[in-house]
């Protein structure tokens, strides 16, 4: 059982406390104690709240009672003091008090007010310009500004800061204008976009219109000028200039007078204040400063004299403009196409030119498009021919290029080609559709040395260049002009057709192109000709070794300009001009040149032979004569050795020297030499004596030794025909109707009457010539 104690409150009577163990019973004691100290304690802090609640009570009371007095002694001296007069006394001073407190607060509203707007005026216009916003509601700010500025300056005590806004101002009077004529100057702007600058323009620096026509045109004449200081893509800022001094024409038609002056008598149909887009402006705060602000800037209404320029006024004032932009225009056109060497980019600007300003029709005020247009097509023309006419001049590259080769001869340079079965032939690449592989065979069977190749390329870029300018020419004159263009107004007094448009762009200024480049070009050529002439010259009266080497470095290298003449297609007279570049009796000096040297081995070795054979007993190859009479059939051994060395020696120095001309020069001039050579042998075989038969050993001998000794000389004779006959046909010139076969005629004679040959055995000889010629001509291609 525990001894815990039962709750005291739940006892019917205080005998049921003693119904428990003692221990309990001291418990309940202790218990009954504490709840009566606790009791105590919550009774005393009771009565001492409601102690101090009653003391408050009465001092509100004592309260009370003091202000009542002071009520009823107040309201005692009120009903001593109500009479009619001191009530008008105490009005009237009330009034004038509130008047002077009013005319105080009046004045210092009226400045905080001004100087909170006019300190707002700055931070707007600038916000505005930073975002792009409208120039006319800047303007409009400014104007406001100033008007407070005005209202703020005349105060006796200014303050320092508003110098400071007015220097702000300024500052943003400058901007704002610079932005002004920058939207005014720029060629997309819009009609809408000009108007409200020329408004805003107007009401910055309350112009007339009148000066508004005047700043528009000079903007946009600074503008045009200012495209032509760019160094770089002059013909896009050249073509941009014409499309600014057109479009400045139409915006000029189009907005003055009647559409600025409509723009500008809107501007005054309300106060600068009364505008929506200035009252919807936050910054400012209108709604609570306005009625603190000055009458004249609440009120200010602008007043531009919209009506003072009238539209003869305008047109003449645009004629001026026009004639003068136009001069300017095309004096800096041609200045700045002077620095333009790129003939397809002038060629382009030309196309874009044209249509921009045919495309303008013939409603510009004060000039005839006609005129613009010739004037324009001179300056362009000027500067296409100047370029071709450069270009076709830089031909002079070649002979320059050919001139230090000649003056710088390297000392290893080899007199003789290299042959397509030399090893290095098959190292060459054979990849890509074998080209490195053909151009190398054909540059070696051609002779282009790396010198040679050198001068080619030179050739070969001036070439290209001048085809290029033939393609551009040949690309304007394939332009056709659109019949809309330029005709696309209904008063339109049809200065030029469509017929006379395609004749003078599409004809005459091609053909005027062309006439320029094909005089520079003939005048080039001749220049080139000279310069190579004066070469061959001196090269003809040099001894040094490499003359012969320098003289074959000239045949090709003329040989190649030769070859890619006919590419260029000159006329001259107006007509095609078929001959090439070079005449033979320019080309001709270095063949003889080429031509001695090659001669000189041949001819020696011939003549030693030739010398041998004549004084021979017998005649070498009798056995193989045929027919009857017996005749040679074929030429002598030291004939045809001769014929062999010639040909080696000329395939020698390179068979692509030998052209027509060569060939024609190394007969005519061998067989000169080879007629000398051969007379001398003609004349000892007739000339030597026949012996007279001895008689002391008997006559038989004698006469038989004088018949053999006849038949020898005979048959050396008949041989030397034959030779002859077959020479004249491999070296004679018969063919090019020069007359040096008549030498070999006269020893034929001679040799027909030493062998006593009848004309049927002459001619057999001649044919069996021909025939051993049409066998062995392959042999000695190179004489062919």
């Amino acid at each position: 059982m525990t001894n815990e104690a039962p709750d005291p409150r739940s006892f019917k009577t205080w005998e049921d406390a003693f119904q428990f163990p003692v221990p309990v019973i001291r418990k309940l004691e202790l218990q009954l104690r504490a709840n009566a100290n606790e009791n105590r304690e919550k009774l005393r802090t009771l009565v001492g709240a409601s102690y101090r609640d009653l003391l408050g009570t009465a001092e509100r009371i004592v309260e009370m009672e003091e202000h009542m007095q002071q009520i009823e002694t107040t309201l005692g001296k009120v009903g001593q003091k109500c009479n009619s007069r001191a009530v008008d006394r105490i009005a009237n001073n009330y009034a004038e008090l509130d008047k002077q407190w009013r005319a105080r607060d009046q004045d210092r509203y009226a400045f905080a007010s001004q100087m909170a707007v006019l300190q707002s005026c700055p931070n707007v216009m600038t916000r505005l310009l930073k975002k792009k916003g409208s120039s006319l509601l800047i303007a409009k700010i400014l104007v406001m500004s100033r008007l407070l500025h005005k209202s703020l300056s005349q105060l006796t005590s200014k303050p320092p800061y508003v110098d400071h806004i007015r220097d702000q101002l300024a500052s943003l009077r400058g901007r704002l204008l610079r932005r002004i004529d920058k939207q005014l100057s720029t060629p997309t702007a819009d009609i809408s976009m000009l108007v409200e600058n020329m408004c805003a323009f107007a009401l910055a620096t309350s112009s007339t219109p009148t000066d508004v026509l005047r700043h528009f045109h000079g903007v946009r004449k600074d503008a045009i000028a200012e495209s032509f200081e760019h160094e770089e893509n002059v013909q896009e800022f050249i073509l941009k200039a014409l499309k600014l001094c057109v479009k400045t024409l139409q915006d000029t038609q189009a907005i003055f007078p009647r559409r600025l002056a409509d723009s500008l008598a809107k501007l005054k149909l309300q106060p600068l204040m009364r505008d929506p887009e200035i009252r919807n402006i936050t910054e400012l705060n209108l709604d609570i400063h306005e009625r603190w602000l000055s009458e004249e800037a609440r009120n200010y209404t602008p007043w531009p004299r919209h009506d003072e320029l009238q539209r003869a006024e305008a047109e003449k004032l645009l004629k001026a403009w026009a004639k003068d932009a136009i001069s300017v225009f095309l004096k800096d056109t041609k200045t700045a196409l002077s620095s333009v060497q790129d003939l397809r980019a002038v060629a382009v600007l030309r196309k874009e030119l044209f249509e921009t300003w045919l495309a303008s029709g013939n409603r510009v005020p004060g000039l005839k498009s006609s005129a613009v247009l010739d004037d324009l097509r001179d300056v362009i023309n000027t500067q296409l021919s100047t370029i071709a006419s450069k270009r076709a001049g830089e031909l002079e590259s070649v002979s320059s290029a050919i001139t230090k080769i000649m003056e710088q001869w390297p000392a290893d340079e080899a007199n003789t080609n290299t042959s397509l079965w030399n090893t290095t032939t098959s190292f060459l690449d054979i990849g890509a559709g074998a080209e490195t592989f053909k151009n190398g065979i054909l540059n070696r069977s051609h002779g282009r040395t790396e010198l040679v190749q050198r001068v080619v390329s030179a050739y070969d870029t001036w070439t290209d260049q001048v085809l290029e300018v033939k393609t551009i020419i040949k690309e304007m004159t394939d332009i056709r002009w659109d019949d809309d263009i330029g005709d696309d107004s209904a008063d339109s007094d049809n200065e030029f057709s469509l017929d006379s448009k395609q004749g003078l762009l599409s004809d005459d200024d091609p053909r005027k192109i062309e006439d320029a480049m094909q005089e520079a070009l003939l005048k080039a050529m001749v220049e080139l000709q000279k310069s190579m002439g004066g070469l061959i010259t001196e090269l003809a009266a040099d001894v040094h070794d490499d003359t012969i080497t320098r003289a074959m470095f000239l045949i090709r290298v003329l040989r190649e300009i030769t070859d890619r003449h006919p590419r260029l297609a000159l006329r001259r007279l107006g007509k095609e001009s078929a001959s090439g570049p070079f005449s033979s009796s320019l080309i001709e000096p270095l063949h003889l040149m080429v031509t001695n040297s090659i001669l000189r081995f041949p001819l020696s070795t011939y003549k030693t032979r030739l010398d041998k054979s004549t004084s021979s007993k017998v005649t070498r190859g009798r056995i193989l004569w045929e027919g009857n009479p017996q005749l040679p059939v074929q030429p002598s051994p030291s004939t045809f050795r001769f014929l062999h060395d010639l040909n080696q020696e000329m395939g020698r120095y390179g068979g692509d020297l030998w052209a027509p001309g060569a060939v024609r020069t190394i007969k005519s001039t061998g067989g000169k030499q080879l007629c000398e050579l051969l007379k001398a042998s003609v004349d000892i075989i007739t000339s030597q004596p026949i012996p007279s038969p001895t008689t002391e050993k008997g006559d038989t001998n004698g006469t038989e030794d004088a018949s053999a000794y006849t038949d020898a000389k005979k048959d050396k004779a008949v041989q030397l025909l034959f030779d002859i006959l077959y020479l004249q046909r491999c070296v004679g010139l018969s063919d090019y109707s020069i007359p040096t076969d008549t030498q070999f005629e006269l020893l034929l004679d001679t040799l027909s009457s030493a062998a006593h040959l009848d004309s049927v055995a002459r001619e057999k000889l001649a044919k069996s010539a021909t025939d051993y010629r049409k066998r062995t001509y392959l042999l000695f291609a190179l004489l062919s």
